[in-house]
Order: C-alpha cells, then sequence, then structure tokens
C-alpha cells in the first residue's frame, strides 16, 4: 500500500456490499503508472449515513467517487451539476470533485459501447441491436446507443411495462429507435434482424450460471454477441455463441473502458488501458 499524507488525492467506490470491487486494483494501477499521488479505495456506506459521507467527502481531499447500487439515484440530490447523457439515464455511476463541487457522470452506457467500437470494431449507426434485461446498466448502455443513432435497438424484458418506459423516454429524446419486446413473446424475427446481442441481465453468473437469458437456438452466426457479466469470464450465452463462430466480448470490456473514462474525467490524462487491465485480469 502507497503511502498516504496530506497531499495525496484520494478517490473511492461507495456501496453497501463491495468487498469483492475490481476497481481499486485498477485505479491504483493507473495512478502508479502515471504518477499521481493518489489513492482510490473501497467504502461500504449504510444507507442511512449516504448523505452525511458524501456532504462530508466534498470538504475533504477527494477528486472523485464510483458509486455502485443502490446509490447511483441516491447522489441525484447531492450533485452541484450533471452530465447531459446522465441526465437522460437518470443516474449517476462516477463523481468529479472540483473545489468542493460534485459533478455527475455515467460511464456504464459510455465504457460499454466503447468497449464495442474499440474492443470490436463496432461502428453503431450501421447496426442493428438486440439488448435483454431493463436494469439500470441496460439503461444506461441503451441511452448511449441511442444517442449515436443505430439503425434500431429492440429491448427484451419479461416485465415488459419497463422495456416500455425504457424505449418511450429514449424514443422521445432521440427520435424513434427503440421497441419494446417482451421476452415471453416470439423472439425470433428480432434477432435474425440483429447484429449485436447484448446481455445486460445477471442471468449467466452465480448461482444462474448454468442458464442463459434467451433460447439459445436463437443465436445465428451473424450476431455479435456481448455480455455485461465478468465473473464467470465465459457464460452459457458466450460459450454458446463462440461454438457457433460470433465474435464474442463480456463484462470485462465494460469494466475496463468505464475506468479508463473516470479516470480521465477525474485526471483529465489519457488512461493506461494496458496496466489497468493487467492490475485486474491478467
Amino acid at each position: 500500500m502507497k503511502d498516504i499524507t496530506v497531499n495525496t488525492k484520494l478517490a473511492a467506490i461507495i456501496g453497501t456490499d463491495i468487498g469483492h470491487s475490481k476497481s481499486p486494483a485498477m485505479m491504483n494501477a493507473a495512478f502508479q503508472k502515471t504518477g499521481l499521488d493518489a489513492y482510490y479505495y473501497a467504502m461500504n456506506i449504510k444507507e442511512e449515513d449516504f448523505g452525511a459521507v458524501v456532504k462530508g467527502i466534498s470538504k475533504m481531499n477527494f477528486v472523485g467517487l464510483t458509486l455502485t447500487i443502490p446509490y447511483k439515484i441516491q447522489i441525484l440530490p447531492y450533485l452541484d451539476e450533471i452530465d447531459p447523457l446522465a441526465e437522460i439515464i437518470g443516474a449517476v455511476n462516477t463523481i468529479k470533485i472540483v473545489d468542493g463541487k460534485m459533478i455527475g457522470y455515467n460511464t456504464d452506457g459510455a465504457g460499454f459501447v466503447k468497449g464495442l467500437e474499440v474492443d470490436c470494431g463496432i461502428h453503431v449507426p450501421e447496426h442493428t441491436f438486440f439488448v435483454v434485461g431493463a436494469g439500470g446498466v441496460s439503461r444506461a448502455i441503451m441511452t448511449v446507443l441511442a444517442s449515436k443513432k443505430p439503425k434500431k435497438i429492440y429491448l427484451a424484458n419479461r416485465t415488459v411495462s419497463k422495456a416500455e418506459e425504457i424505449c418511450a423516454h429514449l424514443n422521445r429524446t432521440f427520435g424513434e429507435i427503440c421497441e419494446p419486446i417482451s421476452l415471453d413473446s416470439d423472439l425470433k424475427p428480432y434477432i435474425d434482424q440483429a447484429t449485436v446481442l447484448i446481455n445486460a441481465t445477471n442471468i449467466g453468473m452465480p448461482p444462474y450460471d448454468d442458464q442463459a437469458p434467451i433460447d439459445l437456438g436463437l443465436l445465428h452466426k451473424n450476431l455479435l454477441v456481448a455480455d455485461v457479466i465478468y465473473n464467470p469470464r465465459k457464460t452459457l450465452l458466450l460459450k454458446t455463441a463462440e461454438s457457433l463462430g460470433c465474435p464474442i466480448v463480456n463484462g470485462q470490456s465494460l469494466l475496463l473502458h468505464q475506468g479508463k473514462i473516470a479516470f480521465h474525467i477525474w485526471t483529465g490524462l489519457e488512461a493506461p488501458g494496458e496496466e489497468m487491465y493487467q492490475a485486474v485480469f491478467g
């Protein structure tokens, strides 16, 4: 552990149960590589203490925060400014602190889409996306995709009203791009049209690691299949897709690229991606 002095800039990830987080190793590798006197650590905060902690942090030597569930929405009343895309998403997972002012961003969607673009060569306007799940991460990914004007986004969810709400919101903002679908309906016509399929659910990670979010018989070789899950590195969905010859990408891409974006927001520097990757996945 590095020596922390009165001059050390601090950053932290805040949640209620984050002892498993890989972010400290990744971000501290970035600080070390760039020679910054900064340190990033994990903080478990009780919900009843959240407001007091955030107000205190804004007066301390912090440059930034990462927020996980349940605080991505609870943070909103404490912000002095919010990035326009984060405002559309309605949730913040990254904060920059400048002279006691807290500026909110959302790097979930930006990180995942950047991974598709950089790691997979995806040019969003040329593609049709099929997204499974209508939770917070899905909403962030959908918002960034919609802002880049793809051909179409189909959003499938068990509770179709949640998909309808997200699609209506994005269609009002970006034009008629999104279409909600029930996961219980016939998905084949939509997946046949898609060129990128994204699992934005927790189906595929323990205790659901023997399950897939859709009927695997619907996969076709013209799909790029992406999963927000990084543990396991290959879910049942990704293993099956790979066996069919589909290109695949897992949640490592999301974690790495959102970390790189957060690092740049806090420091203004280009993030050392290789060192960050090795610290977590090497």
